[in-house]
Parts: C-alpha cells; sequence; structure tokens
C-alpha cells in the first residue's frame, strides 16, 4: 500500500487447516431476502482475513502460537518456500502476495516466477498445498508500487501468463489480481491512474488476449480504505470524488459485472481506518499532511471496521474476502511510530482487534 499516492491521486472447496470449522455456505443467508447471485470463481465461505507482518509467529512449529476467529492471513513478502510449509504451514488459509509484476519484469518472467512459486507451495499437484492463493503484485495503478510507468495493458500480461502458469501446475490455486488502490489518479497517468480507468483499460486488454474479460483471475482485488469517512459513506457524495471512500468499491463491480459481464467476486485485500497519530506524537512527520482528517480514536476505527464487514455481509453478496491492513505493522523492528503511516492502520493490542475477534462472522 502506498496512500500518499492514493489520496494524491460460491461445489465447495476445501481450504485446509482453515476450514475445520462448520460447513460453508456461499451465500450470507439474509441476502437470500435481497438478491441471489451466481458467481464463477472459487465457491468458498467469506473470507475473514488479516494483513500481518509476523507470520512467522503463527507457526505450528512454535509450539505456541496465537489463534484468531479470522479465517485467512495475508503474507506479502516471499520467504524461501520452506518458511510456509510442512511444519511451518500456517494454520489457516493464506494469500501469499507475489511482487514479480511490477514494470521492470516481461510477462514471460512473471510466469517463470509464478510457476515456480505455485510449483514449491505443494508436496504434489493438489496435495497439501502451503497456500491457497496467490495475488499478482499489489496496487499496479500506482507507480511507487509498479516500480516504474503505470501501464494496465503490460499488467494485464503479466496477469495473464502468471494465471496461465499457476492454473497449469494446479488449478485448484486461487489467483487474485494484484489489489487497485483506490484512486483518483494524477494528471501524469503513468504516475498513479484512477483505479476505474486502469480496470477498464486492463479488463479491454484481457477481451484482446482471450476473448473474455475474466479469463486471467479467479477474483478481482481492490483496496476500498476508509479515508476520512465512515464505512457507509454515500459514495456519490462529493467527499468520495477522488474514489475515497469504502462503499467506491461498489463503483468497481459495476464495471466488472455490469459493463464487461464478469460474474466473479471481489476480495478487499487491504481496509482500514487510521488510528489518532497526532494524539500518538506524530502530527509533526512529514506524512502527517496528507492524513489530516483520517484519524479516529482507537475505539472508532474499531467501530468503522466491524461496521464495514457488516455492511458488506448485508449489502454485498459479490464481495468474497476482506482483508484488514493492518493487524500488527506496528510492530516492525526499526520501523519508528512516525517513520511512515502504516503502523498507524494496526490493530493488534488496541480496541479494533477485541472487537473484530468479537463480531459474528457469518
Amino acid at each position: 500500500m502506498r496512500l500518499l499516492l492514493c489520496m494524491a491521486a460460491l461445489a465447495l472447496t476445501t481450504l485446509g487447516p482453515a476450514q475445520a470449522a462448520g460447513p460453508m455456505y456461499t451465500v450470507y443467508l439474509p441476502l437470500i431476502t435481497k438478491q441471489y447471485m451466481f458467481f464463477d470463481g472459487p465457491q468458498i465461505r467469506f473470507g475473514y482475513g488479516w494483513g500481518i507482518y509476523k507470520w512467522r509467529n503463527y507457526w505450528p512449529a512454535n509450539q505456541q502460537y496465537p489463534t484468531t476467529s479470522f479465517t485467512w492471513l495475508k503474507v506479502t513478502e516471499n520467504p524461501d518456500p520452506w518458511q510456509l510449509c510442512g511444519p511451518y504451514r500456517l494454520p489457516y488459509a493464506v494469500l501469499l502476495q507475489l511482487r514479480k509484476a511490477d514494470a521492470n519484469a516481461t510477462p514471460q518472467q512473471v510466469a517463470d516466477d509464478a510457476w515456480t512459486w505455485a510449483h514449491n507451495m505443494e508436496t504434489a499437484p493438489g496435495v497439501n498445498k502451503c497456500v491457497e492463493a496467490f495475488e499478482i503484485g499489489n496496487e499496479p495503478n500506482l507507480s511507487g508500487f509498479y516500480g516504474g510507468p503505470v501501464d494496465p495493458e503490460k499488467y494485464a500480461d503479466q496477469l495473464c501468463a502468471a494465471y496461465d502458469a499457476i492454473k497449469a501446475t494446479d488449478p485448484s490455486f486461487i489467483v487474485v489480481s494484484g489489489g487497485l488502490a483506490a484512486t483518483g489518479g494524477l494528471p501524469d497517468e503513468t504516475v498513479a491512474m484512477k483505479d476505474t480507468t486502469f480496470l477498464r483499460r486492463m479488463l479491454d486488454r484481457i477481451i484482446a488476449k482471450k476473448g473474455n474479460a475474466g479469463a486471467c483471475f479467479d477474483v478481482l482485488a481492490h483496496h476500498p480504505y476508509g479515508f476520512r469517512v465512515d464505512f457507509d459513506h454515500d459514495p456519490t457524495d462529493a467527499a468520495c470524488a477522488e474514489r475515497s471512500c469504502f462503499r467506491g468499491v461498489e463503483e468497481i463491480f459495476e464495471i466488472l459485472s455490469g459493463e464487461y459481464g464478469v460474474q466473479k467476486r471481489i476480495w478487499a485485500t487491504e481496509i482500514g481506518w487510521l488510528r489518532d497519530f497526532t494524539a500518538g506524537g506524530c502530527g509533526g512527520a512529514g506524512w502527517a499532511s496528507v492524513f489530516g482528517g483520517w484519524q479516529r480514536s482507537n475505539q472508532d476505527q474499531g467501530a468503522q471496521l466491524v461496521g464495514a464487514y457488516q455492511y458488506a455481509r448485508q449489502n454485498w453478496p459479490w464481495m468474497g474476502a476482506m482483508f484488514v491492513f493492518n493487524l500488527d505493522f506496528n510492530s516492525r523492528e526499526h520501523v519508528g511510530p512516525c517513520d511512515d503511516e502504516q503502523g498507524w492502520f494496526a490493530v493488534k493490542g488496541f480496541a479494533a482487534e477485541t472487537m473484530l475477534e468479537g463480531m459474528a462472522k457469518p
């Protein structure tokens, strides 16, 4: 995530140890009275996820490890494969973000990297998988994460190459497109491109290559942060003019389904609200002016996140998983509380963690 640039600009599938408890339903039951929708892609239970920094703490090999009522963990670094397999297999479903897809890589290089990871993440085809899903890159509509000029056509080529390589290895792996940053973009679109613009161009490119806009991903990912407004704020309001509200993801679904006819779910692979960094002594940090007005009390951060999950479950049958950014980025070694904004999205040890763990998870 690079929020500075953001602002400037359902067969059931077994998911290993994470799905040990209870039956899985693809539609939250209250939704049946509203609108029953059918989707292509993974037919799995709604995912409650943490984006975590200290994922090694969850190794069963540690004998004692944290437990959570959440069902997914998202790992954003790319460790040695053995660190996610065998006795080190994380005891939850895992979304592993692959980082090869960037401005400096060819589609073949991305395919080779994805093929290698897919082969390393199981002991034999379909047996003892170490992760459930791969996210191909991160916020490719921002140059800071794409590692160079934003190029939706190039990213589409990389995504298709990764998808084909992973599915050739094991079709049961879930392939997730790189989460798009919610942003209005910048005049120079090679630096930051509006998420809706990027999405349309990416889907057009996939159609040109495959004849089907949904041919290169199982799930479309998006990052609908809360920014300065509450979780239920009207996305057509002026406060959301720069794509800066949680419900802005509704337009993403309308483009995907309404304009392109792709009936696949969206995963929010990052969501979050910021704790009060000014009260925490970071009002003078270099990034603070950009995030002025974002800050929430610890209690309100929790209320927004719980509200976001409840709103999505009640209103968005197309939302398949949501990952809180983040659980514990405030515990990163050698990163002080005022060094960047990411630690202030953390919830571990704060009211939000207790509230999220305690909320109903239908």
